[in-house]
Order: structure tokens, then C-alpha cells, then sequence
């Protein structure tokens, strides 16, 4: 009998299933997701997209390839990197540069996940707004007039 892709063997292993991208609950409810513009968690999703689950710190995303794959324009695509960035998701393994002889790009790191043997560092869960607004109520000033102070020989 002949299998259709995406069904289960009889182990409940899924038969014919491509690789995909798993945005877990606990992070699309982090602050610092929440933080991000839509360019960056493009961006997060196509760096997750390059994850295989062995090769964290090899992954290469240079700031053009990111703008093309986002279809958005290089500073487009380098502000959604510094986001990434700043906010914990990613960091920088080695950097890229334009002045070696053999040009290549930077490679990434997914907090999210272990490197190299490192337990993952998770840093966008600590990841506080600086920006944060405390609501509070105004200040109500009362003018109040000054008491005149009567010399005590009128009194």
C-alpha cells in the first residue's frame, strides 16, 4: 500500500514531512518579541529557517541576503539585524567583513538554542524596555495664597 506524504507510520512517526520553523507560545508572548517590528521577526524566522539543529553558530546571513529574502532594502534588512540584536535573540559568532581577501558573512547564534556545547542563553526572556511608560496620575498643584503674617504687636 502506498503511503501519502505527511501521514503516520505505525511508530507515530510523521512519513514525508518537510523541515519547519517552531515559534513556541512562551516566546511570541515575550516582551522582547512583542518589542519587534515586522522586518525583524522576518528576519528571526528566516535565521530559524536556516537552524538544522547542529549547526548554530554556522549560521550565514549576510545583511544583503537578509534583504533579499525579506524583499526590504539593505538598511532596512541591517536595522532588523540590530534589533535581533539588541533585544537577545541573536548574536554575532564571527564577523563578517568586506575587507578580508575571501569575503563572507557574518555567522549567527540563536540564543534560543544550545552552541556548541553551551546551554542556550535565552537572553531576549530578560530583555526589559528601557522605554517602559509608568501611567500615573498628574500632579494636581494647588495654589495656595501665602499667609501674611501679622506683626504681633497688631495682633
Amino acid at each position: 500500500m502506498k503511503r501519502r506524504p505527511g501521514r503516520s507510520d505505525q511508530t507515530g512517526r510523521t512519513m514525508g514531512a518537510g523541515a519547519h520553523v517552531r515559534l513556541y507560545r512562551w516566546l511570541l508572548n515575550s516582551e522582547a518579541w512583542r518589542s519587534l517590528s515586522c522586518e525583524a521577526r522576518a528576519l528571526l524566522v528566516e535565521l530559524y529557517a536556516l537552524h538544522n539543529g547542529a549547526n548554530n553558530g554556522s549560521l550565514f546571513l549576510s545583511v544583503r541576503e537578509g534583504a533579499r529574502r525579506l524583499g526590504v532594502g539593505k538598511t532596512t534588512a541591517a536595522r532588523a539585524f540590530d534589533e535581533l540584536t539588541d533585544r537577545g535573540f541573536i548574536r554575532p559568532n564571527v564577523q563578517g567583513a568586506f575587507s578580508r581577501k575571501v569575503r563572507h558573512a557574518t555567522s549567527w547564534v540563536l540564543t534560543e538554542f544550545e552552541n556548541g556545547g553551551r546551554l542556550p542563553t535565552k537572553d531576549f526572556a530578560r530583555w526589559k524596555s528601557a522605554l517602559k511608560i509608568q501611567n500615573t496620575v498628574p500632579l494636581q498643584v494647588q495654589m495656595v495664597p501665602p499667609q501674611v503674617q501679622m506683626p504681633e504687636a497688631a495682633q
